[in-house]
């Protein structure tokens, strides 16, 4: 009896031991943003207004492109949304930095509600194809291709009419970008998680990159700046 009251067990235990055994889904590590500056250049200035014999003397714009490199660490390939939110903290040394609050254009897109549908240029079954500007795809232990290109300005030496003057020459200005990545809708990420599982595997939210810094000569050389491109508001 006690035999056979054994062996009946033993089945369930090792059941038990094999479901015990099974590995959840391995979580999805983040990627990481590497911050570089591209390009920079200064230029001169106006603040627009209806009549150009009011306008306040020209003032010296710093114009930055920065390249920002995103990789992922993880052993799962990243299905990025492209689309995203911009926050830019700068500082005069390193520590706590402020929110620099950037000119927005009337038009200038804000992502704050979440894709519920995929857009008509880009297909349900592979999210490369065809090219978009919507998704692309990080590899596991690789970089993003192309990186981000952000281009930025500030203005150096401007006088403002309620705060104090700034005068950034001869200062080095250290900087922080913050990129949130527009999300999607529970119902559209657990459909694309689904669909793209051969590409990788949807990622949204918010990262932030290391600390860059420029240092503005006391002096530095410029032109007039492009209006249609470089004159803030």
């Amino acid at each position: 009896m006690k035999k056979r009251l054994v062996l009946s067990i033993l089945p369930a235990v090792f059941l038990g031991a094999a479901q015990g055994a099974r590995l959840p889904d391995a979580p999805v590590a983040d990627p990481t943003a590497v911050a570089t500056i591209a390009e920079a250049n200064y230029c001169f200035g106006r603040v627009r207004g209806l009549d150009p014999g009011r306008l306040p003397p020209a003032y010296l714009v710093l114009q930055l492109r920065v390249k920002v490199a995103y990789r992922n660490s993880g052993t799962r390939p990243l299905i990025l949304p492209l689309q995203h939110d911009r926050t830019i903290y700068t500082a005069l040394k390193p520590g706590a930095m402020t929110v620099f609050h950037e000119a927005k254009g009337l038009f200038d897109p804000a992502y704050k509600k979440p894709m519920t549908g995929l857009p008509s240029n880009v297909s349900p079954v592979d999210p490369l194809e065809p090219k978009n500007d919507y998704f692309t795809v990080i590899p596991a232990g690789g970089a993003m291709s192309p990186p981000l290109l952000e281009s930025m300005t500030m203005p150096v030496n401007r006088k403002f009419l309620f705060k104090p003057e700034l005068d950034l020459r001869g200062h080095k200005v250290y900087f922080v970008m913050q990129f949130a990545h527009r999300e999607l809708s529970p119902a559209l990420e657990a459909d694309l998680s689904d669909r793209w599982s051969r590409f990788g595997v949807p990622w949204t939210g918010v990262l932030r990159t290391n600390a860059f810094a420029i240092d503005i000569p006391a002096e530095p050389k410029a032109e007039a700046c492009d209006d249609s491109q470089s004159t803030l508001r």
